[in-house]
C-alpha cells in the first residue's frame, strides 16, 4: 500500500491557558496543504519469521521514539494486531515547521493498519489512539478544515471547500515546540483572538476577512526564539504579499495574496535564500 501524506498548517492558533498535564488549552483552525509525505506499507510475510516491525525513512534519520513506532504499539496493546508491517517513508513535509509531519504520518499509518487488518476502526476510536500519540494526530485523520480545541483532541469540521493559494518559506533553523511553549508561558500579556471570526471568513470564503483576522499567538515566542522569522516576514512583506503568518510553532512562514502571481514572483525571487520556498493549495484533500 502506497500512501501520500499532506501536511497541516494553522489558519489560526489561539493560547487559552495551561493544563495540569502540562500541555496547554488551545483554540485552533487547521487545514491541509499539498505538501506530502510518502509512506510504503507492506506486511513482513509469516515465513520470514519476523519478531518485529521494520521502520526506515529513505530521505532522513528518524528518532527511534518516532510517531510510527508509537502508533504502532499503541495499536498493538489496544487491537489485535495479526501481522508485522515493513513501512518506508519518503519526508517531503519539512521538520520542526508547525506543519505536523511526524503527526501526519502517524494518522496514516493508523488508517492504513485498521484497513489492512480489517479493524474498520471508527474515527472516535482511531482519534483516541491518535491523542495518545500526538496531540496534531487527531487532526491529522481528518481530511479538510476543521476548528480543533483542547490539548488538540476535539475536532470540529468546518464545511468550506475554499482552495486557498499560499507560498510557504523555512529558514534552516526549526523550533523546538517545547521551547516555543516555555517562552510563551513567560509572557507578561498574552494576547487572545477571535477565531469564529476567522472560522466565519472560511466559510464565507473572504479573502479580506481572513488576512485581516487570522493570527497566531505562538508567532510572538517564535520570532523571539528565532529572529530570522521576523525577517522573513518583512522580506515577503517587501514582495507585495499582504498577510504573512507562521503556522503552528513554526518555524514555517506563510505568505497569502489573492494575486496568485504575487506569490510566484515572491517564490522566484527568495527560493535561493532559504532552503524551503514552495508554493502551495490549502484546502480539502482527497481520501
Amino acid at each position: 500500500m502506497k500512501i501520500k501524506i499532506p501536511a497541516k498548517v494553522n489558519l489560526a492558533l489561539d493560547v487559552l491557558n495551561r493544563l495540569e498535564n502540562g500541555y496547554h488549552e488551545l483554540d485552533m483552525i487547521m487545514a491541509p496543504v499539498n505538501v506530502f509525505d510518502e509512506m510504503e506499507i507492506q506486511a513482513i510475510s509469516p515465513s520470514k519469521n519476523p519478531v518485529q516491525d521494520e521502520i526506515s525513512c529513505l530521505n532522513e534519520q528518524l528518532p527511534e521514539n518516532n510517531t510510527l513506532s508509537k502508533a504502532l504499539e499503541l495499536l498493538r496493546e489496544t487491537y489485535p494486531i495479526r501481522h508485522f508491517y515493513k513501512i518506508s517513508l519518503h519526508k517531503g513535509i519539512p521538520s520542526q515547521a508547525g506543519m505536523g509531519g511526524g503527526s501526519a504520518d502517524a494518522a496514516a499509518l493508523i488508517k492504513a493498519i485498521s484497513r489492512l487488518e480489517g479493524l474498520n476502526l471508527s474515527m472516535d476510536q482511531m482519534q483516541k489512539i491518535g491523542a495518545k500519540v500526538g496531540a496534531d494526530v487527531p487532526y491529522c485523520l481528518l481530511s479538510g478544515y476543521a476548528r480543533v480545541k483542547g490539548f488538540g483532541e476535539k475536532t470540529e469540521p468546518i464545511f468550506t471547500d475554499w482552495q486557498i493559494p499560499v507560498l510557504l518559506i523555512q529558514p534552516d533553523e526549526g523550533i523546538s515546540t517545547p521551547e516555543c511553549f516555555r517562552v510563551f508561558d513567560e509572557l507578561e500579556k498574552p494576547v487572545h483572538y477571535d477565531v469564529d471570526i476567522i472560522e466565519d471568513a472560511l466559510i464565507k470564503k473572504d479573502p479580506a476577512l481572513l488576512y485581516s483576522t487570522m493570527a497566531n499567538a505562538l508567532e510572538e515566542p517564535a520570532f523571539e526564539q528565532l529572529p530570522i522569522l521576523q525577517e522573513i516576514k518583512e522580506e515577503m512583506n517587501d514582495e507585495g504579499i499582504v498577510r504573512v503568518m507562521m503556522t503552528g510553532s513554526g518555524s514555517v512562514m506563510m505568505g497569502f495574496s489573492v494575486d496568485e502571481e504575487v506569490l510566484e514572483q515572491a517564490e522566484k525571487k527568495l527560493k535561493d535564500r532559504y532552503p524551503f520556498v514552495k508554493r502551495a493549495i490549502i484546502g480539502l484533500m482527497e481520501e
